[in-house]
């Protein structure tokens, strides 16, 4: 799978060009990281048929900061589940840096979500009983990386995201905002290709909003992450480089 995670990431960076060469990542010839063609998703539930996704076609390049939006039950969330494979697709094909998920087995989508993705929501999902540093190390461990390495970077990403001073407090000695530079920080722990942010604002006030995006749109310029945000606030939406409106299952 290391092989695959090395492969994938020069693929989808092209080597990785100069994080500071801003007219190189924002050129249109930046290759396609994630495409889907014609998905479909349809939910069954006492009798009633939804059609979550409805023939989407989509195309998001290398280094984009995306934005996903709708209003309630458009199929925004389905559609970065399916897109990041958290959830299956009744039909269509997805391609994350060239590779064909619906050809790869569970085992292998699931290693390439641990190894190239990094994923924030709206309710944070850190764990309680661990502080700041702790929960921002754990995609390491899992990974088996030595614990002082993943220390290390854990304190690296935490000071980066104004946070080294609270590393050892827990999730409910924190604001929302923290507790969500610290999902943040965790999702950034790997280096990932991609970042899937289900509405990471939608528990917050405006402030601590704006400082999340903020911290978004950095970590999108300066280490060329690519980053899909759904949300429903056209605050939000706006700080994208690119907004992709679903209404009904469908991109309009």
């Amino acid at each position: 799978m290391n092989d695959l995670w090395n492969m994938l990431r020069g693929a989808a960076r092209g080597d990785r060009a100069d994080p500071q060469d801003r007219t190189a990542r924002d050129a249109p010839t930046q290759p396609a990281i994630i495409e889907a063609s014609d998905l479909t998703k349809t939910y069954h539930s006492h009798g009633i048929e939804v059609r979550a996704l409805d023939g989407v076609n989509l195309k998001i390049a290398s280094g984009a900061m995306v934005a996903i939006m709708g209003a309630s039950g458009s199929g925004k969330s389905t559609l970065l589940n399916c897109l990041a494979g958290l959830d299956t697709i009744d039909s269509g094909r997805i391609h994350i840096a060239g590779q064909d998920m619906a050809e790869m087995s569970d085992r292998a989508r699931t290693a390439l979500r641990s190894q190239t993705m990094g994923f924030v929501f709206q309710t944070f999902n850190l764990l309680p009983v661990l502080d700041a540093v702790e929960n921002v190390e754990l995609p390491l461990l899992i990974l088996r990386v030595p614990a002082t390495e993943a220390r290390r970077r854990a304190r690296a990403l935490l000071d980066a995201v104004g946070l080294a001073h609270r590393e050892h407090h827990r999730p409910a000695e924190l604001s929302g905002g923290q507790r969500q530079r610290v999902a943040i920080a965790r999702a950034l722990i790997n280096d990932p290709l991609i970042v899937w942010a289900d509405e990471p604002t939608g528990s917050l006030d405006s402030e601590a909003a704006d400082e999340i995006m903020h911290l978004f749109a950095r970590f999108n310029q300066e280490q060329q992450q690519t980053i899909v945000i759904v949300t429903h606030a056209p605050e939000i939406g706006a700080r994208a480089g690119q907004n992709l409106l679903m209404r009904d299952g469908r991109l309009v």
